[in-house]
């Protein structure tokens, strides 16, 4: 255990890279620094073969040790293993070929449904995003994985108010009569104050393991539906030494994510 400093977003990024797996093939978006940071992560330490693609750029498996803040920024090419073309990423998404997905909305509901594109009256909206963007091919991802950066009651609501990326749509087995069984729904959302799952049968967001620096209640009053928790709740571990080592010296040397502000440490 680490006596040392450290941010919510590399705790995040530390969280993200203990779920990956080797040998996986998976995508961010755009503005999926603190996923990529945790890809990378993951890389250097138990999964060397995991392979991840960056969205807005093209690139694959990018090294660079100055974590840039949006996947689109020409530094991930020129450090990258490799630099796919927008056909080749329709075709795998079209052919169930990437095991997972990072996404984020700007609302993300009980069922881990994603909007993008409104919030509020679709003729009158109070806000206009981006729109579905990524968020359409979510049937063609093995499976995904939420991130936010905000954990409010205005992002975490009951129903959003339109679906730009399918989760489990109404919960139980209504996602599987929409999408190819080879297309699973969301497996676990990150955010600033933990990490959570769906619960197997009702496919709703629980509460999986929290980070040292809050409570249950705080995760739930954050939140704007009724949370349930596992019941093994876990408290995540303060990051190792090892870890906030590589993350800032063959990840992030710049210290973006320590721009966040310290939540942890002595």
């Amino acid at each position: 255990m680490s006596g040392e400093t450290y941010s919510w977003a590399e705790m995040m990024a530390i969280s993200i890279a203990h779920e990956m797996s080797d040998g996986e093939f998976g995508s961010v978006g755009a503005a999926s620094h603190i996923p990529a940071a945790g890809l990378r992560l993951a890389q250097l330490t138990h999964a060397p073969n995991l392979t991840f693609f960056c969205g807005g750029s093209g690139a694959s498996n990018p090294k660079i040790r100055r974590l840039t803040e949006s996947s689109a920024d020409y530094r991930n090419l020129v450090t990258s293993e490799y630099h796919y073309s927008l056909d080749d990423v329709v075709d795998f998404e079209t052919a169930i070929r990437f095991d997972f997905a990072f996404l984020g909305g700007l609302q993300i509901d009980k069922f881990g449904n994603l909007n993008m594109a409104m919030i509020g009256d679709w003729e009158n909206p109070k806000v206009r995003g981006p729109g579905t963007i990524g968020l359409v091919f979510s049937g063609g991802f093995k499976s995904s994985f939420i991130y936010t950066e905000h954990h409010t009651p205005r992002v975490f609501v009951d129903r959003v108010d339109f679906v730009s990326g399918a989760g489990w749509l109404d919960g139980g087995d209504s996602r599987s009569k929409v999408f190819r069984p080879e297309s699973s729904g969301p497996r676990r959302v990150f955010t600033p104050l933990g990490v959570f799952d769906f619960e197997p049968e009702s496919k709703h967001m629980r509460l999986a393991r929290l980070h040292p620096w809050t409570t249950v209640e705080q995760v739930q009053e954050a939140t704007g539906f009724d949370l349930p928790v596992a019941d093994d709740l876990q408290v995540v571990e303060p990051p190792s030494a090892e870890d906030l080592h590589l993350l800032r010296t063959e990840v992030d040397t710049d210290g973006v994510l320590r721009r966040y502000g310290a939540v942890g440490g002595r």
